[in-house]
């Protein structure tokens, strides 16, 4: 029996695709060469097993990989670009009592009194408007007017107005949004890149409209502070704003990125149904959330937002999760100084600055007594800015699923054929050999037992021997 398992595995070791098992076998190997061989088998061997169990581990982990592209457009979607005055209220349009207690509220949102030094202002604005005060539509009220900020609108080298906004109220205040993506106004694209084919306007930020109680001394600007983002997105004050400075030509270069997201459990994103967006995206997801947690803080959940926004929302970020896809528009904002002295003959001469001062001095906002000229009236209150796309390019950055069964099953097979030369049939060829070890083996133990069951028992009674061990014959 004993050749016969050597035949068995002989014949197993000479046929085999399993490299190196052949050379354990051949007679014409010395010991030491059978050796060496036996040890390079066990050691590819487990080098094959190991690097097999790292690969099915790492794979357990749901590896991705980015994936970026680059393509050039014929056109594309203007973002939508919300404007606001850095102040967020207009003084000359508002009772002494109004400005105190804005006041109050102005210095609980920024954190200089407690929030609920807020709660008398409110209440007097409640008894005031009644019980439906909101503070939204009074900031609305109370805000800068666009018809009064814009001075020249060009979109694509063609005039716009005030028509092509809508007014919004954000944490930003009472604010403007251009190409704001609704039925009334179409979507605009620019077909052609550059400066003088995006938006440009020239702005007057009133800054002598501005109450200094209600300046921030954490933000004493005088300016505009605007925001770019996808046309279904709503802007975002918080952490996504920039600003224009006056008596500066601010130069906004921007480009299109669009990035997309796996969902778990490959990545993290996610999208969750909101109340009153239909486009999920995590700017909503917060603003909504704000205006619900200032709900169940104050029950006040128009007026209270702000507070709770800049106090509690960065604590809370996570019941938010990412989109899946975002758009986004990265820019390098430049500025130049404008050229007061010269500019201001042809801006007096274009939109009638001097008209604007003079009325400015006779409602005894300017003192009329003050020496101020057109070019110190520019340096202080004029914005001058261009957004624009540098170039009609996406950049899509897209995650993807960096394993699968075939990727695995290739890098398996891989590591089979480096190291021990092996593959499917080799696979088979070992079944079919440990199988044919087995039975060889059943057969082996049930001969043995047959052998051991034989004893003299049960030997021919008509035998000698038999009779001899025999008393009773």
């Amino acid at each position: 029996m004993a050749k016969g398992k050597i035949d068995h595995d002989e014949r197993f070791a000479t046929t085999t695709s399993y490299h190196g098992v052949a050379h354990i076998y051949d007679s014409n190997n010395s010991k030491k060469t059978k050796s060496i061989w036996i040890i390079l088998v066990i050691l590819a061997t487990a080098i094959c097993i190991s690097q097999c169990v790292i690969i099915i581990y790492n794979a357990s982990l749901l590896p991705t990989r980015m994936v970026i592209r680059k393509r050039l457009m014929n056109s594309s979607v203007f973002p939508s670009v919300t404007i606001c005055n850095t102040n967020d209220f207009d003084y000359t349009g508002l009772p002494a009592n109004d400005l105190n207690h804005l006041s109050s509220i102005v210095n609980a949102i920024y954190g200089y009194t407690p929030a609920s030094a807020a709660d008398d202002a409110i209440q007097y604005f409640v008894q005031k408007h009644g019980d439906d005060f909101q503070i939204n539509n009074y900031t609305r009220m109370a805000g800068h007017k666009l018809k009064n900020m814009l001075l020249s609108c060009t979109w694509m080298g063609e005039p716009c107005t005030v028509n092509d906004f809508t007014n919004i109220i954000s944490n930003g205040g009472s604010c403007f949004t251009f190409n704001p993506g609704t039925n009334a106004i179409p979507l605009k694209n620019q077909t052609v890149s550059g400066n003088i084919n995006g938006l440009r306007l020239i702005l007057n930020v009133e800054q002598y409209k501005y109450y200094s109680p209600l300046f921030s001394p954490q933000a004493p600007d005088a300016g505009i502070r605007f925001t770019i983002n996808y046309y279904k997105q709503p802007p975002n004050f918080i952490s996504k704003p920039y600003y224009a400075p006056t008596g500066f030509h601010t130069y906004v270069p921007i480009t299109l990125h669009r990035d997309k997201r796996l969902t778990k459990p490959w990545g993290e994103c996610g999208e969750l149904l909101l109340k009153d967006h239909s486009y999920y995206s995590r700017d909503a997801c917060l603003t909504e959330y704000a205006s619900e947690l200032a709900g169940l803080t104050c029950n006040c959940s128009s007026s209270g937002q702000t507070v709770v926004t800049r106090m509690s929302l960065s604590q809370n970020l996570s019941v938010c999760p990412i989109a899946c896809e975002t758009y986004s528009y990265p820019t390098e904002i430049s500025q130049s100084s404008l050229g007061t002295f010269a500019f201001s003959r042809v801006l007096d001469s274009v939109i009638n600055i001097s008209t604007i001062l003079g009325k400015a001095k006779d409602e005894h906002w300017i003192p009329p007594s003050l020496p101020y000229s057109v070019s110190e009236f520019i340096r202080d209150n004029i914005v001058y800015l261009d957004i624009y796309y540098s170039d009609l390019r996406v950049t899509e950055t897209e995650q993807q699923e960096d394993t699968g069964f075939s990727k695995v099953l290739s890098e398996i097979g891989g590591q089979l054929g480096l190291c021990i030369g092996a593959s499917v049939i080799t696979l088979c060829e070992i079944i079919q050999y440990l199988i044919g070890k087995f039975f060889t083996s059943e057969k082996k133990t049930n001969l043995n037992k047959r052998q051991n069951t034989t004893s003299p028992l049960f030997y021919n009674r008509n035998s000698p021997d038999a009779d001899a061990t025999n008393p009773d014959m």
